[in-house]
């Protein structure tokens, strides 16, 4: 059984945590115990459940992913999401890159007519695992027990895989991606700026003049997309930078702030507890790990 050859080769041990394979694109994640309810941010890509259960929360909306169903984020989101595990009933997930280029290549091989440029939605929606995403999955798994095979083969299957995800019923938001100019594609290259320059100081005018819309339009659109205002994703966006510093790298408090764009320590430290629940300084003595992607 593929799973039983991966728990071997990648050495889940108990706990939590992730691991990469040989495919850059491919990385398995799991829990051996539960997780309650936390935040946390997921890059764009296909999030898949090989074994137990997450609930995500976003908003009002509260979506489920296990072994029937997979996740579309066709931009990276913060979301809370709650783990449903144990020693016996452990969860395995696997969480595969979005490859823009071959979505540029696969789109056009579609009989589907394009969205209208100015349609945007939701950037993540959980989809039914149909038989031939299944069998495609199974051929990856397999693939990756070996480094021969997934060096080989896995980049095929995972071309697969993206195929039959434009496909699916939350495919749009993927196709959209492809569009140039379109709503979609300017959120989509916010948020890239946003993570790539959240130290700085950003503001929602200028953010919205790069993207060439008024604010208004730039507001309700990163919201449609998003389900956060501009300045709440680039709050959270630091937010968890700096739980990394912290947690990962055991970076002083008051460093981290700073290298994520807060002025006052202070004021960081109150938003961090807000936003996780716990206090950075006991985060850090607790030995909490980051787990976002």
């Amino acid at each position: 059984m593929a799973l039983t050859r991966l728990k071997e080769k990648y050495g889940f041990q108990p706990g939590a945590g992730y691991v990469k394979t040989n495919l850059d694109a491919v990385r398995f994640f799991w829990s051996t115990e539960p997780v309650e309810r936390a935040p946390l941010i997921y890059n764009a890509g296909l999030v898949l459940i090989l074994q137990g259960q997450k609930t995500g929360y976003l908003g009002d909306r509260i979506f489920h992913y296990d072994t029937d169903h997979y996740l579309v984020l066709s931009v990276p989101l913060p979301f809370d999401c709650a783990t449903f595990a144990s020693p016996e009933d452990p969860m395995l997930g696997l969480f595969i890159d979005i490859n823009r280029i071959d979505l540029h290549e696969l789109v056009p091989l579609l009989e589907i007519e394009p969205p209208s440029k100015t349609t945007t939605s939701l950037g993540l929606s959980p989809a039914p695992l149909d038989a031939d995403m299944k069998d495609a999955v199974r051929r990856l798994l397999d693939a990756l027990c070996s480094d021969a095979t997934s060096k080989a083969l896995g980049p095929g299957i995972l071309r697969e895989i993206a195929f039959h995800c434009l496909q699916g019923p939350h495919g749009a938001a993927l196709r959209a991606l492809t569009q140039v100019d379109s709503h979609f594609e300017r959120i989509a290259k916010t948020i890239a700026d946003i993570r790539q320059n959240y130290s700085t100081p950003l503001r929602v005018e200028d953010l919205a003049r790069e993207a060439g819309m008024s604010e208004p339009v730039f507001h309700r659109a990163f919201k449609a997309i998003t389900g956060a205002s501009p300045h709440r994703y680039l709050k959270t966006t630091r937010l968890h930078r700096a739980k990394g510093l912290i947690l990962a790298e055991n970076l002083p408090v008051a460093e981290a702030a700073r290298l994520v764009g807060y002025e006052n320590a202070a004021h960081f430290s109150r938003e961090f507890k807000k936003h996780f629940k716990v206090s950075p300084r006991d985060a850090q003595s607790a030995g909490y790990k980051p787990i976002d992607f």
